[in-house]
């Protein structure tokens, strides 16, 4: 009855010797013979890698102290198929002694595939999102340094020739176009990249996201306690961002009154929150063409954290993240 068990269970099992040979196997392919064909051998026949090592010093420990041991491992089938096992050893006791070590083995081959294009996707976005970065602090610099300072000039020649001629309406009209195209060139900046942010750090990158957001919101307030240096640069991306997105959010589709961030430092990590009092929203109906909330859960999870999101119709919405301490002390 209990070898019915263990051949009916999902998991491999093998059983050892001291000699590290292959006493039992509760199955290896849809062949019993072939079973039957690997009685007898080194488990370290199938063993691929440092694997080996790694088995053979659980296995050692069994018989050792008797604790039971988990690694992972890889091993090939008879077929030559490679597969990842999570690994347990136990000894079997008979008579007061470790005769043999059972070892059962969790294939976590499908697993593995996963975590290793998770990981391979995740860099991919982390690549990306640099590259991003890079190509709007480029377009930002060059905006401020070339296209805003002519602006400038040109405010500056207007205006004297305003000052020389009080009554021309054309000069007048002239100013005040050549101003908004100036503040035009602000505003891009800012939506870009803020010098700000490379310049001056996160809390004066923030200031001008919220002396924006106020043009649009009556209401606004910012509270900041961050220790004296600097954070890690792709921290206070990730926070210009996050908040960038979420006042973004609160001018375009809130219709809010009132608007606060945080940006505290805790023990634990530091928390950046925006909340505000408009419309909300169910979170479950959000069209799948706004991608403004996952561009935060995607930015959050490249630290290796998830963002709160909370929000229900007429009850206001919060954006709030812990970045840990490791991450922003990087």
């Amino acid at each position: 009855m209990l070898e019915a068990m263990l051949q009916a269970s999902e998991d491999l099992i093998v059983v050892v010797d001291r000699d590290y040979r292959v006493q039992f196997v509760n199955r290896t392919s849809d062949a019993a013979e072939a079973a039957a064909s690997v009685i007898g051998q080194s488990i370290f026949t199938f063993t691929l890698g440092d694997s080996s090592d790694r088995l053979k010093t659980a296995i050692d420990a069994v018989f050792r102290t008797g604790e039971r041991q988990t690694l992972e491992a890889r091993a090939r089938d008879l077929q030559g198929g490679v597969h990842d096992f999570r690994v347990h050893a136990a000894a079997i006791v008979a008579n007061g002694t470790r005769t043999a070590v059972v070892i059962t083995g969790e294939d976590i081959t499908d697993l593995k595939r996963s975590e290793s294009q998770l990981q391979r996707d995740q860099w991919v976005l982390r690549r990306l999102l640099e590259i991003q970065e890079k190509e709007r602090q480029l377009i930002s610099y060059e905006i401020h340094d070339g296209l805003a300072q002519y602006v400038a000039s040109a405010i500056m020649h207007l205006e004297a020739a305003a000052h020389a001629h009080p009554d021309s309406r054309e000069l007048t009209d002239g100013i005040r176009l050549v101003r908004a195209a100036a503040e035009e060139a602000r505003r891009l900046i800012g939506g870009l990249r803020p010098p700000a942010l490379d310049e001056l750090g996160i809390v004066d990158a923030i200031e001008s996201l919220v002396a924006d957001a106020r043009l649009e919101v009556p209401s606004i307030t910012f509270e900041h306690r961050l220790p004296d240096d600097r954070l890690p640069p792709d921290v206070e991306t990730t926070i210009f961002r996050i908040v960038q997105e979420s006042l973004s959010n609160v001018r375009k589709h809130a219709a809010a009154r009132k608007a606060e961030v945080q940006m505290i430092w805790q023990p634990e990590g530091i928390r950046v929150r925006v909340h505000d009092n408009g419309r909300g929203f169910d979170p479950s109906q959000v069209p799948t063409t706004r991608f403004g909330l996952e561009g935060i859960r995607q930015r959050c999870r490249l630290l290796g954290i998830e963002p709160t999101i909370t929000s229900a119709p007429r009850k206001g919405t919060t954006v709030e993240v812990l970045l840990p301490v490791d991450a922003s002390t990087g």
